[in-house]
């Protein structure tokens, strides 16, 4: 209900009662009676301009005064009917009627003070009203003080308890309390006094969908609509119950009919945007947030998602402006707050990410996802020094112990389940060391909400021996990325269909040409976006015997699910090659050449160790025509070019030495890196850490060192042919990145690492037999950088190498007849 509708109805324009008059002469009367005329058939303006007359000949006329505010309210002029209302009121002060119009008008310039004066000073003249001491009680409300508005509703309904606006108000003001049970009561009395009150079928609508009853919630829309089909506000109503039950092509057809209906509806061009969001449409996303902000350039809530829509573009200074603009909006609006502060530690701003968790926790210390947001902006994207990782690895310990002793708290659980998978500690496995214990612990909280919030659902039994083994890849790469390349690509095109029925669940937003291929290579394939619970239904519906998700730890849904016994085996791999500590994960799905002897002691998941790569990977199927963008200050014929191709955070500080080192050796050469993806601070930072390397030894970091810009794929490809040397990042080796330069069959320095993570070159480089390049110190590392570097027979023999041993990389079937074999006998243990 808008304002008006909230206020007593029939008190708010038409014509006074009779009123005394100064002046009683024939004229004034005959015209008066001839503008009342006109103004009971709402010929207003003649009607202004007969009341004008009359007061031009009795200034002192009261009624003309009354009337003709109402007019000049009604023909939105409300300033004017300000005036005329008051100086009614000048020359009879206990005009019941004008007051309470005057204070409706106040209201309705936000002149909120005012409005309340005289609402009290009508309630003096008449303290049993109940219509004036509802209308006070919607002032109330618009100042933001539902407390007070409650008392006032609950005077009228004691004045008249059938009064159905108030209670409808009175519903309304429960709702803004969180107290919905009583909300729902007051509607339904409301309701049961006015069965045809569309403004209450709304509004019962809008609780009923806040308590999660979104099928009830429906039901109320569609009788609103049945009674007034023309209604923007109960389209749009009903298109956020439905794009909450995840129907968005229907729920963007209710959003555009409300903008039919009324074009410069901002709540409704605010609401598609969403949908169109959540269909990975950022573009008409961002186009119908920017149109709410020209119809309403205050709108908080329009600020805050279109920071969201541009956010999700990669224009993260864009979003951040306008999340602060929504802040200084409204200050304590926790949503724009929460999402600053996600932003900030995508841009490796960690404490002011930090700081800003702690002052949404301020005003709502129950908010699940800054909680997990508050322990995870304890990691950093990068780091200064060895010291530093120390540092922060025992401050993310101490949160995340914190935050499982709030577990301890009554309904904890219940209240954090919907964070889960909001923030992950995805950074932690940049710091080069064993995880297990820390992921352990963060994994058997999560897992406990999870456990608490949703009861163990009934699983299926192992497969006949003749049913096909139902398999499930849940994961947010259906697309055009690494997750895919690597894992999931393999998987989907080569498990043998006469042993498996494969499904997959793309959780995530984004979709292209990959996704369509992806669908057609499965069996059965759920396309998203769908509200959390909705991606539960859909897979246990599906009742797979094995669920395997290949990136725990990345896309947030995911983490989610991975969280809860939704199969009777559950697998992890090494899209993010990190034990996931979920105690609902059985199987981690490893590479044989790339773990570790002492690899299981990594893992809380049984490690199963897989041929070779443990992949079935596809080579890149087309050499770039493109060379990269134009780098003449680093191509020169006499200069030597290192590719250090990775992400800035797989860099640690311990082994920036190696950069300098090579450099002093070498002399004329360059280091080429990629800039950091989300913003210039991370990537500030690590140039000050190769500062401080380089000038160790003698040496001006900028006189080596290139950082160019992100680039297309065909782009980075290209680049990558025009360097000499690839040089891997130590601790977490290249993966794809590394597969993907052997289309120029790029000679790779390597080194060993202690973990999986830090061994996947090196386990490339085996297979092809092509072990020169591996070494396993430091010092080995840089020595045979530099003899790269002067050998160029040696390097030109290793091109040659490698171009012809390359292909024992790729089609490797043996991994995916491990892998069967593998698949079918945990599915027949159950």
């Amino acid at each position: 209900m808008n304002r008006r509708q909230r206020r007593a109805a029939g008190k708010q324009g038409g014509y006074s009662s009779p009123y005394s008059t100064a002046g009683s002469r024939g004229a004034i009367t005959d015209l008066f009676n001839a503008a009342l005329r006109y103004h009971r058939s709402g010929r207003l303006a003649e009607a202004e301009l007969l009341y004008g007359q009359v007061l031009s000949i009795d200034p002192g006329h009261t009624r003309s005064y009354h009337n003709l505010g109402n007019i000049l309210r009604e023909t939105g002029r409300a300033s004017e009917a300000v005036t005329c209302y008051q100086r009614a009121l000048t020359l009879a002060p206990n005009l019941l009627e004008t007051r309470n119009n005057l204070a409706a008008t106040l209201q309705d310039l936000g002149r909120l003070d005012q409005a309340i004066s005289h609402y009290q000073q009508a309630l003096a003249l008449d303290p049993d009203n109940p219509e004036i001491h509802n209308n006070l009680g919607t002032v109330l409300q618009d100042q933001g003080r539902p407390e007070a508005a409650a008392v006032s509703y609950r005077q009228a309904l004691t004045r008249d308890p059938d009064y159905v606006d108030a209670l409808a108000n009175l519903g309304n003001t429960c709702r803004d309390l969180g107290q919905l049970d009583q909300a729902v009561a007051h509607y339904r009395r409301g309701l049961g006094l006015d069965p045809d009150h569309v403004g209450i079928h709304n509004c019962l609508g809008v609780t009923l969908r806040d308590l999660g009853a979104l099928d009830d919630a429906i039901a109320h829309y569609e009788r609103a609509l049945a009674l007034d089909p023309d209604n923007p506000g109960t389209h749009c109503n009903f298109g956020v119950a439905l794009r909450e039950q995840g129907h968005l092509d229907k729920a963007t057809a209710y959003f555009l009919q409300a903008l039919e209906l009324a074009p410069d509806y901002a709540e409704a061009h605010n609401n598609l945007g969403l949908a169109l969001h959540d269909q990975g449409r950022p573009g008409g996303a961002v186009t119908h947030f920017e149109r709410a902000l020209a119809i309403n350039p205050d709108y908080a809530e329009a600020h805050n998602n279109l920071g969201i829509a541009f956010q999700d573009q990669g224009r993260l200074d864009d979003a951040m402006t306008h999340f602060e603009r929504a802040l200084m909006l409204r200050p304590d609006f926790v949503v724009a707050l929460y999402n600053s502060a996600v932003l900030l530690h995508r841009q490796g701003r960690v404490d002011e990410a930090a700081l800003r968790h702690r002052q949404v926790l301020a005003l709502n210390p129950g908010r699940a996802n800054a909680k997990f947001g508050l322990c995870m902006a304890q990691l950093a994207v990068i780091y200064q020094s060895v010291d530093e990782i120390a540092a922060r690895r025992a401050a993310y310990e101490e949160h995340l112990r914190i935050l499982c002793r709030d577990l301890g708290q009554p309904e904890m659980a219940t209240r954090l389940a919907m964070g889960v998978g909001s923030n992950q500690p995805f950074y932690l496995a940049y710091q080069g060391s064993n995880d297990r214990d820390l992921q352990a612990l963060y994994g058997s909280a999560v897992c406990k909400i999870m456990a608490e919030r949703f009861p163990a659902p009934a699983l299926p039994p192992p497969p006949g021996p003749a049913e096909p083994v139902r398999v499930g890849i849940v994961s947010e790469y259906f697309r055009d990325h690494t997750v895919w390349k690597l894992l999931i690509k393999g998987w989907v095109s080569q498990l043998d269909r006469r042993r498996f029925r494969v499904s997959g669940y793309h959780t995530g937003r984004q979709r292209d040409a990959t996704t369509k291929a992806a669908a057609s290579s499965c069996d059965y394939f759920v396309e998203g976006p769908l509200p959390a619970d909705r991606w539960r239904e859909a897979i246990l519906a599906d009742a797979p015997h094995i669920l395997i998700y290949p990136e725990v730890g990345m896309g947030p849904v995911a983490a989610w699910l991975a969280a809860q016994r939704l199969a009777p085996t559950q697998c992890n791999s090494w899209g993010h090659p990190e034990t996931s500590g979920f105690p609902t994960l059985d199987y981690f799905l490893g590479s044989e050449l790339m773990e570790p002897p002492e690899g299981q002691q990594h893992y809380t998941e049984k490690l199963v160790r897989l041929p070779n790569l443990s992949i079935y990977y596809e080579p890149v199927d087309l050499q770039p025509s493109g060379n990269g963008p134009a780098r003449p200050e680093w191509r020169s014929p006499d200069r030597l070019v290192y590719w250090c191709g990775q992400s800035l955070y797989k860099y640690l500080p311990q082994y920036d030495e190696v950069f300098p080192r090579i450099a002093r050796e070498v002399g004329n050469c360059r280091f080429i890196f990629i800039e950091f993806a989300d913003g210039k601070y991370v990537t500030e930072l690590f140039r000050k850490r190769l500062d401080r390397a380089f000038s160790g030894f003698g040496l001006k970091a900028s006189d080596y060192i290139v950082v160019l810009p992100r680039m297309s794929q065909d782009d980075f490809i290209a680049a990558t042919g025009q360097s000499d040397i690839g040089l891997d990042s130590i601790g977490w080796s290249g993966g794809n990145t590394t597969l993907e330069s052997l289309v120029h069959d790029l000679p790779i320095v390597t080194m060993t690492g202690a973990l999986m993570r830090g061994r996947h070159t090196m386990a490339m480089l085996q297979m092809m037999r092509v072990t020169d390049t591996i070494s396993e110190t430091v010092d080995h590392y840089v020595s045979t950088a530099v003899r790269l570097a002067h050998d160029v027979s040696w390097r030109m023999a290793l091109r040659k190498k490698i171009a012809a041993s390359k292909a024992r990389l790729y089609r490797d079937h043996s991994c995916i007849l491990a892998l069967e074999e593998f698949l079918v006998r945990v599915a027949h243990q159950g």
